[in-house]
C-alpha cells in the first residue's frame, strides 16, 4: 500500500514551520528524508501504534482522529502541506495518540527516529526547535474548536445498471454552482499527458471539485474515490448492486463520507425500496432524489456540503402538537427541512415530516389519533403497564404501514431508552412503526418493546431533545423545538372532576393522578441531559406552553396555533438568520 523511494525533489524548507532551523541543519535534515506515497483512504498509523517517525505533507491531506468515549471517531485536525504530523514520536517512545488517515492520494516525507537522533548529535538546537513546535501545537489544540466535516472534493459513482450518471452529475453541478458560486468544476476523466500533480493543481484552483466515474470500477473510479472527501453512490431502486461494484464496499474511514442516492421516478408518491444487495455498501446516509426534482437536488447539495437543516423535535405529550404549527411556519418562511429526528411524540411528528405528508393531512391524522379516537384507554390489569397498547399499535400500523426508516423521503431517526443496557437507543433503520412504538412507550403506561438489543421504552427518559444525535451527523446546523419545559400536570377542570373520588380515598385535590405522574416522570428525568443536548443545536425554539398539561389532548387546535405563532415570531425577529431561508 505504501511505496517508498528517496526524495526526487527537495521539500519547501522555507515554509514558516521550518523557518527557525539553522540553514545547515535544514540541508542535513533534507538528506535524511524518505518519500512516501499514501493512497487516499489508507491509514498512516493507528491510535496506539508504536511511534517511530515524523511525517511532512508534501501534497494531498491527512485527517487526525481519536476514539471517543462511545467508540466513535472524533475528528480533531486536518493536516495539509507543508505541515507535519507525528512530531512527538521523535522525542517520546509513547504510542501514537491518534489515528491519521490520508484524505486523498498524499505524498509525505518521513523522518525516522534513528535518523533524527543522528541529526541532533550534530545539531542540538534542533531539539529545542522541535520542543517549541510541540508547545505551539499543544496550545493551538487546547484553544481550537473540534474540526467539522466540510467536504470540498466529491466523487459520483454509479453502483447499479441504468443510471445516467453524466446527466445526474451535470444536474448536481448546476445546483452546486447555484448554491456556492462558480468556483466549482467537474472532471470525468484524466486528461492525456497529465499526472497526479496536475490533479492537485486542478483542485487547488477551485473551491470544490466533482469527480465523476462512469463505471463502478476501474482506475479512474478508484482515483475519483481516493481524491474525494464525500462519495455519492448512485443507484436505481430495485436494481441489484453491480457485480464490479462489490469492490466498492469501503473501509470505515472516519474522514471520508459515503452516501447512497436512490434515483426515484419523477412522479413517485412514495420512495421505491433499494435492492437488498445495496445493504453491502456501508454508507452513512441513504438519500432519495426524484428525477428532475430541483428541490431534491438542492437538498442533496446541502446534505453533502454541511449546510443541511436538521430538525429535532422533543417529546412532551399533548404539547407535541405544537410541532405541527412550528413545521407549518418553517415551510411558509422557506426554511428547508433536510433531516429530521425526535423523541416520543416528537418522533411521531418527525415521521410525518420525513414521509412528507401534507400539513393538513398530518393535522387530520393527529386529531383523529389523539382527540377523536384516543388510543390510551384500553386499560388492563397493570402487570406490565396500565394499558394494553393494542390501540396504539393498531393506530401506528394504520398510518405508517410497513414503511421502513431507510425508505422515507427525508433521513430520519428516533430515540428510545434501552432499560437492559441503560443507554440511549437510536433507531436509524428497520420498520418505522415499531421504532415509533418504542420511542412512545412511557414506562408503566404502555408496555415496552422487546427488541434483540434489550427492553426499549420512551426515549424521553434518557434523551428528550436528541440534538446531539443530529449534530453528530455533521450535516449542518441543528434546529430544536423543545415542548417539555415547565410541564403542567393537570388542568383545572380535571382536578375539579376528581374532587369527590379523591376525598373518598384521602388523596389531596391538587395531587397529580398516576397517568400524569408517569407522563412527567418520563420527561423530567432527562432534563439534565436535555440541557447538555441544547449545546449541540444552533437554535432552540421554546413555544410558550406552561399552561398546557401533558395530557391536554382536547386543546389540539390551541396547541398547534401556539407552535405556529411562536415559531413565526422567532423567524420574524431574526432568530433563525443562520438557517437557509429561501
Amino acid at each position: 500500500m505504501i511505496a517508498k523511494s528517496l526524495i526526487d525533489e527537495p521539500p519547501d524548507f522555507t515554509a514558516p514551520i521550518w523557518a527557525g532551523l539553522d540553514p545547515a541543519a535544514r540541508l542535513e535534515l533534507q538528506s535524511q528524508l524518505q518519500r512516501i506515497q499514501l493512497p487516499g483512504g489508507a491509514v498512516l498509523f493507528q491510535e496506539g501504534d508504536p511511534a517511530d517517525s515524523l511525517y511532512m505533507v508534501m501534497s494531498g491531506a491527512l485527517g487526525v482522529a481519536v476514539q471517543g468515549g462511545h467508540g466513535e471517531q472524533r475528528r480533531i485536525a486536518r493536516i495539509e502541506p507543508p505541515e507535519t504530523v507525528g512530531e512527538m514520536a521523535l522525542i517520546s517512545h509513547a504510542p501514537r495518540s491518534a489515528t491519521v488517515t490520508a484524505l486523498r492520494d498524499t505524498v509525505l516525507l518521513k523522518l525516522a527516529r534513528e535518523d533524527f537522533e543522528h541529526l541532533i548529535e550534530r545539531w542540538p538546537s534542533v531539539t529545542l526547535y522541535l520542543s517549541r513546535l510541540l508547545a505551539d501545537r499543544l496550545r493551538e489544540a487546547t484553544h481550537s474548536a473540534p474540526t467539522t466535516f466540510m467536504p470540498t472534493a466529491f466523487a459520483v459513482v454509479p453502483v447499479t445498471k441504468d443510471v445516467d450518471i453524466k446527466d445526474f452529475a451535470q444536474a448536481l453541478l448546476r445546483e452546486m454552482r447555484r448554491s456556492h458560486g462558480a468556483g466549482i468544476d467537474l472532471l470525468d476523466a484524466m486528461p492525456a499527458q497529465t499526472d497526479e500533480n496536475w490533479l492537485y493543481r486542478f483542485e487547488a484552483g477551485r473551491e470544490r471539485v466533482v469527480y465523476v466515474a462512469s463505471e463502478p470500477s476501474g482506475d479512474w473510479t478508484g482515483r475519483c474515490i481516493r481524491h474525494a472527501d464525500h462519495v455519492i453512490f448512485v443507484a436505481r431502486p430495485g436494481e441489484p448492486l453491480a457485480c464490479d461494484a462489490e469492490t466498492l464496499a469501503p473501509s470505515a474511514a472516519s474522514w471520508r463520507r459515503h452516501d447512497l442516492v436512490l434515483l426515484q421516478k419523477a412522479d413517485a408518491a412514495r420512495p421505491a425500496p433499494a435492492h437488498p444487495s445495496l445493504d453491502r455498501l456501508p454508507v452513512d446516509q441513504r438519500l432519495q432524489v426524484r428525477e428532475k426534482s430541483v428541490p431534491d437536488l438542492q437538498r442533496l447539495v446541502r446534505t453533502s456540503s454541511g449546510q443541511a437543516i436538521g430538525l429535532v423535535l422533543a417529546g412532551g405529550g399533548a404539547r407535541g402538537f405544537a410541532h405541527l404549527g412550528a413545521i407549518q411556519a418553517l415551510r411558509e418562511y422557506g426554511i428547508p427541512i433536510d433531516l429530521v429526528g425526535g423523541t416520543s411524540i416528537g418522533a411521531l411528528m418527525a415521521a410525518t415530516c420525513a414521509i412528507q405528508i401534507g400539513l393538513d393531512e398530518a393535522k387530520a391524522i393527529m386529531r383523529e389519533a389523539f382527540v377523536t379516537r384516543p388510543p390510551l384507554n384500553d386499560y388492563t390489569l397493570p402487570l406490565v403497564a396500565l394499558v394494553r397498547g393494542l390501540k396504539v399499535d393498531a393506530r401506528l400500523i394504520e398510518h405508517f404501514g410497513e414503511r421502513t426508516i431507510e425508505d422515507l423521503w427525508l433521513p430520519f431517526f428516533c430515540v428510545s431508552s434501552n432499560l437492559t443496557k441503560g443507554t440511549t437507543h437510536v433507531h436509524r433503520k428497520g420498520t418505522l412503526w415499531r421504532a415509533l412504538r418504542a420511542s412512545l412507550a412511557i414506562p408503566g403506561l404502555l408496555p415496552p418493546v422487546i427488541d434483540p438489543e434489550g427492553v426499549l421504552v420512551d426515549g424521553a427518559m434518557m434523551n428528550n431533545l436528541p440534538a446531539d444525535v443530529m449534530a453528530d451527523l455533521q450535516r449542518g446546523p441543528v434546529l430544536g423545538i423543545d415542548v417539555a419545559r415547565d410541564a403542567a400536570f393537570t388542568g383545572p377542570d380535571e382536578a375539579r372532576r376528581a374532587t369527590l373520588l379523591r376525598r373518598l380515598l384521602g388523596v389531596p385535590a391538587d395531587a397529580p393522578d398516576i397517568v400524569s405522574l408517569l407522563y412527567r416522570s418520563a420527561t423530567i428525568s432527562s432534563e439534565a441531559q436535555t440541557l447538555k443536548a441544547r449545546a449541540h443545536a444552533a437554535h432552540i425554539i421554546h413555544p410558550p406552553l406552561a399552561d398546557v398539561p401533558l395530557r391536554g389532548w382536547d386543546q389540539f387546535e390551541t396547541i398547534v396555533e401556539i407552535g405556529y405563532r411562536h415559531t413565526r415570531e422567532r423567524i420574524e425577529a431574526g432568530a433563525l438568520e443562520g438557517f437557509n431561508i429561501g
